[in-house]
């Protein structure tokens, strides 16, 4: 809510108090500018804790996993602290007190990359003076596991000094999984295959340390990172009981491993005269991998992938704002070399070098004073070398986004934007893995990007306590790279990927949400509807569902209480039919000084929650996949915050970034 008391000179007096009272939400062209209030602001611990009281449209916060989540899979979510890329350290270290505002949108720009679904931004102000010293620990009380992470910031004139540490635990053994499977031979009988889990165990260990300097005057920033991150799985063990041709048996799978991450990042912001900006960021990622697995279903199969990849990711953007219209140029270089040795049962050498140039320009800005536009395209050079197998891809990006004010606080527009999309290094390799005694799951280096294309009309209505949208969408997929299973006259049955015709998807969404009690109380609604259209190479399937999501947030004086509940995802692509289970989150809070409890729960009175359901419909083998989690059913987790600050005075904005490579390229079952 924005407040702003004034002044005002009237005849015979003085009013000397006026306030006037906005909509939190901000509607722009290219997405949403949201204003916490300020008792959002003071009963949120982190920024995931604000980010789940802002009801975004499409995004499940879970506020003890410390994860955004795109609730209709079109891709991830990309935050950005002053419009950089941000970690996970940098949300549970950030100062409320320092937020200004949240950008917010469904349909991001030329800038993201190309499977980035939501992208927000969080405006901050800049730490000029002052310390602070704090700790986000998260503990499971129902299973075995936590999350503890501690930070400090010093500033002192234009310097400031971070560093972050966690450290992560996990214990999981509640899962299970049941899968029938009947495959048709080439005989024309058919063979069903049972498996259920009868135990299973995973175990882990992660941590994250990074050290980050800081220099920054009115008008210009230059940061240095240095990042480890290490993970470290010990076991990951599942005992099956499989049924096959009325014999039972026991199947053991079991994976253990190590990653290792360093890597170091270069960030750079200038201001010019006459509105212009420039920004350049460089980070160099190392992946070392070390894996191990092995599968026994009455013939062992085991193998063992070590990896090693090297990254380059760098960008450079350049601002004009212009009159009428503002000007933006960005130019983005990805290289990346891997190197992953596969021994053992699953013999093979993947030595992959892939590079991308993207080039960009968009404007933007205002005609006849009140229709808002963005006009932009994109090119890029994508090159991907293995072995004998080279490709050469050109990759072109159009993008349109026209708004007009048809009535005060209601607004229409239109998005249409043109991409190709290239699929995952792990799925172009030539490896081929043995899933079990009758699948192989095998790379395609041939695959060609897919052309998409997306149309998005939108209505929305904001006032100061009621936000509102409803929209329409079609995203229609032509060649695209989808899973394509086969089978060999051996009874060998392949999953592998293949261009085929068509993957659409048309959705209508409305959206609402309304402060109940101004400051007190506020709900959300969202109902969406799902046309899914898969055309392959030898099949045609129809599906449609039905979503629902729910949210609200009161506030209690030291007490915050939040509740979300969504129905879960339902789709369908290519030859497979999914969906995850219902979701339930409560959340209670209580602020007292520098310290707050958080007490979460998960699913209460379930005790096997489903996960995840997946039904294959290939025309010679049929498999339903499900998965539950007596781990995710009646969870409860205890989260305790503690923050000490001082001297802390705030001017500008605080830029960081993180835009290390997260992909170590290796095919998995």
């Amino acid at each position: 809510m924005c407040i702003l008391p004034v002044n005002a000179q009237i005849e015979g007096g003085v009013i000397h108090e006026v306030t006037v009272k906005g909509s939190r939400v901000v509607q722009k062209n290219d997405g949403q500018w949201i204003y916490p209030t300020e008792t959002e602001l003071k009963h949120s611990t982190n920024a995931y804790s604000l980010l789940g009281k802002l009801s975004l449209n499409g995004i499940r916060v879970d506020q003890v996993g410390h994860t955004l989540t795109a609730l209709d899979n079109r891709g991830s979510v990309s935050v950005r602290i002053n419009d950089v890329p941000a970690t996970v350290q940098d949300m549970l270290s950030l100062d409320m007190a320092s937020v200004e505002r949240i950008e917010y949108t469904d349909r991001p720009g030329l800038r993201y990359g190309e499977d980035v679904a939501y992208a927000i931004n969080i405006v901050v102000r800049r730490p000029t003076s002052g310390y602070v010293l704090g700790t986000d620990l998260t503990h499971d009380l129902t299973r075995r596991g936590f999350r503890d992470n501690v930070f400090g910031r010093y500033n002192m004139g234009k310097s400031e000094w971070g560093v972050d540490y966690t450290l992560g635990y996990a214990d999981q053994r509640e899962g299970r999984v049941d899968e029938t499977a009947d495959y048709l031979l080439t005989d024309g009988t058919m063979r069903t295959i049972t498996r259920r889990d009868l135990n299973n165990r995973n175990y882990s260990f992660s941590n994250i340390a990074r050290l980050t300097y800081n220099l920054s005057d009115s008008n210009y920033v230059m940061q240095a990172r240095f990042t480890y991150e290490g993970d470290l799985r010990p076991s990951l063990y599942h005992q099956e009981r499989a049924i096959m041709d009325a014999v039972a048996y026991t199947a053991i799978r079991d994976d253990h491993g190590q990653t290792h991450s360093p890597a170091f990042d270069l960030y750079y912001h200038q201001d010019f005269r006459r509105n212009q900006k420039l920004t350049a960021s460089a980070t160099v990622t190392h992946i070392h991998t070390d894996n191990d697995n092995s599968y026994d279903e009455g013939v062992p199969y085991d193998y063992k992938v070590k990896g090693s990849s090297w990254s380059l990711k760098s960008e450079a953007l350049y601002e004009n704002q212009l009159k009428p219209f503002t000007l933006t140029l960005g130019l983005q270089y990805h290289q990346k070399f891997t190197k992953n040795e596969y021994s053992g049962d699953a013999m093979s050498s993947s030595l992959i070098h892939s590079s991308e140039q993207y080039l960009f320009s968009q404007l933007n800005g205002t005609l006849f004073q009140s229709l808002q536009y963005t006009f932009g395209v994109g090119a890029s050079r994508r090159y991907y070398r293995q072995g004998n197998y080279h490709h050469n891809f050109l990759v072109f990006r159009p993008r349109v986004n026209v708004s007009y004010p048809i009535a005060p606080g209601l607004r229409l527009s239109y998005i249409y934007q043109r991409s190709q999309h290239t699929s995952q290094i792990a799925f172009v390799n030539d490896v081929a893995l043995r899933v079990n005694s009758m699948e192989l799951l095998v790379g395609n280096p041939d695959l060609k990007p897919t052309s998409v294309t997306e149309h998005t009309m939108r209505m929305s209505y904001n006032r100061p306590r009621l936000s509102a949208q409803l929209q329409g969408y079609a995203k229609l997929n032509h060649q695209p790279n989808m899973h394509r299973y086969f089978r060999t006259a051996e009874n060998v049955f392949i999953d592998t990927q293949e261009n085929q015709p068509h993957c659409n998807l048309l959705m209508t969404e409305a959206y609402a949400r309304y402060d109940l009690i101004p400051d007190k109380l506020n709900a959300t609604l969202i109902g969406q509807y799902f046309h899914f259209d898969n055309k392959g190479t030898d099949y045609h399937h129809y599906y449609n569902s039905l979503v629902g999501t729910m949210m609200l947030n009161a506030y209690l004086g030291h007490w915050t209480l939040t509740a979300y509940t969504d129905t879960g995802f339902r789709w369908m692509e290519g030859e497979q039919r999914g969906k995850n289970g219902l979701e339930v989150q409560l959340v209670a809070t209580y602020q007292t000084g520098p310290c707050s409890f958080s007490l979460y729960c998960k699913n209460p009175f379930r005790a096997h929650p489903l996960v995840h359901e997946a039904e294959l419909m290939n025309q010679n083998l049929h498999k339903l996949i499900s998965n539950h989690d007596a781990g995710q059913g009646n969870y409860f987790g205890l989260n305790f915050t503690w923050r000490l600050s001082h001297g802390r005075k705030y001017r500008d904005i605080n830029r960081t970034i993180t835009f290390e490579d997260k992909d170590a390229g290796i095919l998995k079952r």
